[in-house]
């Protein structure tokens, strides 16, 4: 987005290039439409009909006339058509051909006239491009003539040939289908096993029976298998001494269980007896109940019932442990053999019939596949004669359908006459002026783009604001150098009433102006010596001189630029301050420098610290600048260059605004725009630009060559303030290395 961003502006500034680049276009495509030829254009419309059977491609009757369509499309484009046309045509309408030989005509017509058919329709539309819109119409006369010609020609000659080879093949139609029907009927007449099921399909009996004594033999073996299990598991239980009843219970239907409890006497009138006995005993229980509560316990009644009470359950528990010895006895002696028994008879006769129905089944299958062989014979002889039948009836409807329409298959009417049209369809002026603009305007961003890739520097102040998205506040004309030391050197405060000294008042100004109560400003710039030094001092004596109290605060503890400029590196500064552990207040006391200018204090860098970022980015410098900010009106901070190293973007998050100073005639223009989208990406308030060492001659356009050498480094022996503006030769590695030393 960025990227896009600044093609934008790039766009807005040259936007003379793209003008340039359309009017250029422009008049490309105002000479070609004047020199151009005029070809003019003429249609008809054909309508086909089909009035019988499809003989001009053999395709059988009922497919779509919309399948034909592409065909007629062909014929008429063909070189036969052409080469009629191209005969028919009147003298005077044969412009298009001067110079063509007459072999060559119908080639000629082929790139002229186009045919296409509209969609899901019978309707054939031709087209035709001509010189001279005359000869455009009289050309889809000549070509609608000898399509139609050649079309009713080739039809009629085609029918005759084509009924000539159906009757033929009718006549041996009707041999081979009375062939298939005499041997149909004789396979019929000599198997008798075959029934029809009221269709031409025949059914074979023993077919039928075969799939019946398979589902019986399946039947018998699942009775086989379940009879085996049976028997196994009988045989199991007595092995290992288990009560074998419950394979009586489950073995046997209800008569048997009465048949087998009658064998070993355990019949149905022991347990009557056993019902009343118990039966007999509840009512004497009953009444001795009664009489208990009526004569008492001595009453010779009372042990009369008592004494039978006592002998029906004597009785009772002797026949139940009887009852209980016999059955144990019963199940070793007779139940168990019976059991045996009678599962062994079960297998025998399960595997019996499994056997018998197995033995019929294979009989069944032999006579089965004896006769599928007739049968598959009479399907096929069925589906044989079936297919010539219906062969026979379409050759018979075909035959049908040329005679009645044998002189002519299709009918062919135009439904739209060929019109002159008096305006040319080509060159189109609308398309003309569409792809002109087009043109130029992709030309004119391609310049655009060009341009913006070869030349990386600024041209002018507008291009400088658009490109950056950033007004520009002041422009800095080149200052004279001052030998003095401190504000001596500074050229506001030597040269106050000069004009030159007007761009730092105009700076104040535009500050000003650029947002409510900005009292806490950074000056930065793109890297060294592009003189942010001279703008911030210059600035802080412009703010002075309006009655302002200010501090400036040189915050480059790398390279103090300012700090040697007002001849103020020692011992004391912004570094002691932020290592101190006293005061903010007493802090001040001892490090701030009271200037020979009324209202200007001075905070220089101190002593170079080790780790500079983490001193700015500390609470202790954020306290400082709270404090300063209550004894002062305005606070400028002199920040490192903001491509060399992040302390201006951490410096401009605490404060109110950013102002970045820049040398149209040493700064790259891709290397200033990254120091803008840096401080916007560390969300400083980037207030405008401040365009230094700017000479009268070249306010409204820069026009010089540049060139530098990137770096930001520390010297012990660096010069004066001017230095800030030319000194190229300290690199940032070199800077690192030192510090690191």
């Amino acid at each position: 987005m960025q990227t896009l961003m600044r093609f934008w502006r790039s766009v807005q500034y040259r936007k003379g290039l793209i003008i340039l680049a359309v009017l250029a276009a422009s008049a490309l495509g105002a000479a070609y439409y004047i020199v151009s030829t005029r070809y003019y254009e003429s249609k008809a419309e054909l309508l086909i009909l089909q009035t019988g059977s499809k003989v001009l491609d053999g395709a059988p009757e009922g497919a779509a006339m919309k399948d034909l369509m592409p065909t007629y499309e062909r014929i008429m484009q063909g070189d036969i058509v052409l080469a009629d046309a191209a005969q028919k045509l009147p003298v005077k309408y044969r412009t298009d051909f001067r110079g063509v030989a007459p072999a060559d005509w119908p080639g000629v017509l082929k790139k002229m006239v186009t045919v296409r058919s509209a969609r899901q329709t019978n309707v054939l539309e031709l087209t035709c491009r001509s010189r001279d819109p005359k000869a455009a119409a009289a050309i889809l006369y000549a070509v609608l003539s000898a399509s139609i010609d050649f079309l009713n020609k080739n039809h009629q000659g085609t029918s005759q040939e084509i009924l000539q080879i159906l009757s033929k093949e009718k006549v041996e139609l009707e041999q081979k289908l009375a062939t298939r029907e005499a041997e149909l009927i004789e396979l019929r007449g000599r198997s008798l096993t075959f029934v029809s099921n009221g269709t031409d399909n025949a059914t074979n009996v023993a077919v039928a029976r075969v799939v019946r004594l398979n589902e019986e033999f399946m039947k018998a073996k699942e009775e086989t298998l379940r009879a085996t299990a049976q028997l196994a598991a009988l045989e199991q239980a007595i092995s290992r001494g288990e009560d074998v009843l419950q394979f009586a219970m489950a073995s046997l239907d209800v008569v048997g269980k009465q048949f087998m409890m009658g064998e070993l006497g355990l019949d149905s009138q022991e347990g009557m007896a056993i019902s009343r006995m118990t039966e007999q005993l509840l009512q004497e229980q009953a009444k001795m109940r009664t009489a208990l509560e009526s004569y008492g316990p001595n009453h010779p009644k009372v042990i009369e019932l008592r004494d039978a009470i006592q002998a029906k359950e004597q009785w009772m528990a002797s026949r139940r442990q009887v009852t209980i010895d016999r059955l144990k006895q019963l199940r070793m002696e007779e139940l168990t053999p019976r059991l045996l028994q009678m599962a062994r008879q079960r297998v025998q006769h399960s595997q019996q019939h499994e056997a018998s129905v197995s033995a019929q089944f294979d009989i069944e299958r032999q006579n089965a596949l004896s006769l599928n062989g007739e049968l598959a014979k009479l399907e096929i002889l069925q589906m044989d004669t079936k297919r010539l039948r219906a062969f026979y009836d379409l050759v018979l409807e075909r035959i049908r359908g040329i005679d009645l329409g044998k002189d002519k298959g299709i009918r062919t009417a135009v439904v739209g006459e060929p019109k002159v049209n008096p305006r040319p369809v080509h060159p189109k002026l609308s398309l003309t002026v569409a792809v002109s603009l087009m043109a130029g305007i992709s030309l004119g961003l391609a310049l655009v783009y060009l341009a913006d890739l070869l030349d990386d520097r600024f041209r002018s102040p507008e291009e400088t604001s658009l490109q950056l998205g950033a007004p520009v506040l002041s422009f800095i004309p080149t200052l004279p150098t001052y030998d003095g030391n401190g504000l001596d050197s500074v050229h506001a405060f030597v040269a106050p009433h000069e004009s030159s000294t007007e761009a730092f008042r105009t700076l104040r100004t535009a500050i000003q102006f650029a947002g409510d109560d900005i009292r806490r400003l950074v000056i930065t710039s793109t890297e060294p010596g592009d003189g942010k030094t001279t703008v911030s001092t210059n600035l802080a004596v412009a703010y002075a001189q309006s009655g302002r109290r200010t501090i400036i605060i040189d915050c480059d503890m790398r390279r103090p630029g300012l700090s040697k400029t007002m001849k103020l590196r020692g011992s004391y500064g912004l570094s002691t301050i932020l290592r101190n552990d006293d005061s903010i207040e007493n802090s001040l006391r001892n490090n701030v420098v009271v200037s020979d200018l009324a209202g200007l204090d001075i905070i220089p860098a101190g002593p170079r610290p080790a780790n500079p970022l983490e001193l700015l980015s500390s609470t202790r410098f954020s306290e400082l600048l709270a404090y300063v900010e209550s004894q002062y009106d305005q606070v400028l901070i002199d920040a490192p260059p903001i491509l060399a190293v992040s302390d201006a973007g951490v410096l401009g998050r605490m404060v109110d605004g950013v102002v970045l100073v820049v040398r149209p005639d040493k700064n790259q223009r891709r290397s200033v725009i990254r120091a803008a989208e840096t401080l916007r990406m560390w969300g400083n308030n980037l207030l405008g630009l401040a365009l230094n060492n700017m000479s009268s001659d070249r306010a409204g356009g820069y026009g010089y060559g540049y060139g530098y050498g990137y770096g930001y480094g520390h010297t012990d022996t660096d010069g004066d303030h001017d230095d800030l503006l030319d000194d190229h030769a300290s690199s940032h590695s070199s800077y690192s290395s030192r510090t690191a030393a």
